[in-house]
């Protein structure tokens, strides 16, 4: 490495721990204490401070986290009208000078500017909230496509926060849908980030997408239940946990066969929130098994069951990609004359790759004469739920 690369790297560390130590300590700014007195010095001081991010000084940038970062005990004060605009104009320095700040500080450059933006939940907020938005959305839109991975992460850990943002106000139609249509623009760069090498920009990513209130934003994020990296796969069981809309059951149950005991655990205990008892687990397990002889000993243990509803998980069966399984179960409905069942087998009989399983779902068709009525629709694939008792 370049010896002057170097000593800059070097001294951003210096500065970016400098503010960090000094952020222990109970600061009282002007940023958070009720005695914020306009004075010309600290007018030339905040206009320095500006100066300094735009030019992408360490200095500045150390100066402005003991501002903005409340410390022990100290209570965050809402931005009053005056202040607004000094609060946006060291938005926008932020974004200027983004770029020009080595990888680590650029991270601390987006916690400063959230800490910012936080001033504005506290009510009540300015009426020029709103213009904030734009240079906090460039500030944090460069750092997800950042090269660096230190300040993509730091800018996904501040969004799965701002989702959910809402300033101290009552807002009028139009603020509710400049501030719908600012988060909606991120989302597209977040789901980028899911197909990044770095392990730790994935998961970050997993946990981003895991806390937007509506699902159809979220779920991006569930195929990673499936990633290659144990911690990517957790991120996912502990983001969803509670999505059960997104997160099925029979997602959760193919974890249970996870090489790793971890994730088995994890997996566990998401199930057991939803009401299955450890049996109920272990025979779901045995049902997504990736070894066709576990799954086909499990059903000879669910024909007789009468503490969960064995029709559910025998038809699921009956979609088990290895042929001899679906013998099995097709068996094993037999004794199962229900409309639910009588549909699967019509479906099996006219449209299954094979012949054989075909020929053995025709068998159990009801005649002509049988058939009194139509049969009702099959319920989304998934719903492995247990019977109530």
């Amino acid at each position: 490495m370049p010896k002057g690369r170097r000593a800059g790297l070097l001294m951003t560390g210096v500065f970016l721990c400098a503010g960090a130590a000094v952020l222990v300590r109970c600061y009282r700014s002007g940023f958070f204490t009720a005695d914020r007195g306009a004075t010309n010095a600290a007018s030339s001081a905040v206009a320095d401070i500006d100066q300094g991010l735009r030019a992408g000084d360490p200095h500045a940038l150390a100066d402005l986290m003991r501002q903005v970062a409340p410390g022990p005990g100290a209570e965050l004060q809402p931005a009053t009208d005056a202040e607004c605009a000094g609060l946006i104009k060291t938005l926008a320095s932020l974004r200027a000078g983004y770029l020009k700040f080595q990888g680590p500080a650029r991270a601390g450059a987006i916690t400063a500017a959230c800490r910012i933006f936080d001033r504005f939940t506290k009510e009540p907020a300015p009426a020029r909230w709103v213009d904030a938005l734009q240079p906090l959305h460039d500030l944090i839109t460069a750092a997800v496509e950042d090269a660096d991975p230190y300040p993509r992460r730091s800018a996904l850990a501040e969004l799965a926060k701002l989702w959910v943002w809402v300033p101290g106000r009552t807002l009028m139609p139009v603020e509710e849908q400049a501030l719908a249509e600012w988060k909606g623009a991120f989302h597209p760069g977040v789901v980028r980030t899911l197909a990044s090498r770095d392990i730790a920009t994935r998961v970050a990513a997993v946990a981003c997408l895991g806390a937007p209130p509506i699902d159809e934003m979220a779920a991006p994020g569930v195929p990673y239940l499936d990633d290659e990296n144990i911690d990517v796969r957790k991120q996912t069981l502990v983001s969803y946990a509670r999505r059960t809309m997104l997160l099925t059951v029979d997602m959760l149950l193919t974890r249970m066969n996870d090489p790793d005991p971890s994730i088995q655990e994890a997996a566990s205990i998401v199930l057991k929130t939803r009401g299955l008892t450890q049996e109920q687990i272990s025979l779901g397990a045995l049902i997504f098994s990736p070894n066709p002889a576990q799954r086909v000993s499990v059903i000879p243990l669910l024909r007789n069951r009468t503490d969960l509803d064995p029709v559910i998980w025998l038809i699921q069966l009956t979609r088990d990609p290895v042929e001899s399984v679906r013998l099995s179960a097709i068996e094993a409905l037999a004794g199962h004359k229900t409309p639910l069942v009588e549909r699967r087998l019509v479906e099996m009989a006219r449209g299954d790759a094979s012949i054989v399983v075909r020929a053995a779902a025709g068998k159990l068709l009801p005649t002509a004469a049988e058939t009194t009525a139509a049969l009702p629709p099959l319920p989304a694939s998934g719903a492995l739920n247990p019977k109530a008792n």
